[in-house]
């Protein structure tokens, strides 16, 4: 039976299997890496509760998606040096999370055209 990984293991768990804890613990390490300060937050149960609303209607790797692409768009200030999820969920989820969505319909589009027909299929035709 394979050893059962840490909730807050990010870098070593499915991201189909992603919690809130694991989300929580990418946005710390991703935001010091990227920014070179401590995560901070007003409200950790906030966040999880929006995280766990983002993941229950589009799925992990969608939300991972999102932070990536919200990470990579945001430029810091003086006055605002670093970035929270609630910050991406209030004021960049309307611009980001659709162009995250088109992206991965246009996946899931083209995966479902390169798939091979089935002998199974070719009977129905």
């Amino acid at each position: 039976m394979p050893k059962k990984v840490a909730a807050k293991d990010w870098r070593n768990r499915e991201q189909a299997d992603w919690t809130i804890a694991t989300f929580q613990q990418y946005l710390k390490d991703a935001h010091e890496e990227r920014y070179g300060i401590a995560y901070t937050t007003r409200s950790y149960g906030l966040e999880g509760r929006w995280l766990k609303t983002l993941i229950a209607e589009h799925g992990a790797e969608v939300v991972r998606k999102f932070i990536d692409a919200c990470f990579a768009e945001y430029r810091p200030t003086p006055q605002y040096p670093g970035l929270n999820f609630a910050f991406m969920f209030t004021y960049q989820r309307g611009r980001v999370l659709p162009r995250v969505l088109a992206e991965q319909a246009r996946k899931t589009k083209a995966q479902a055209t390169a798939a091979p027909i089935t002998e199974e299929e070719i009977g129905w035709l």
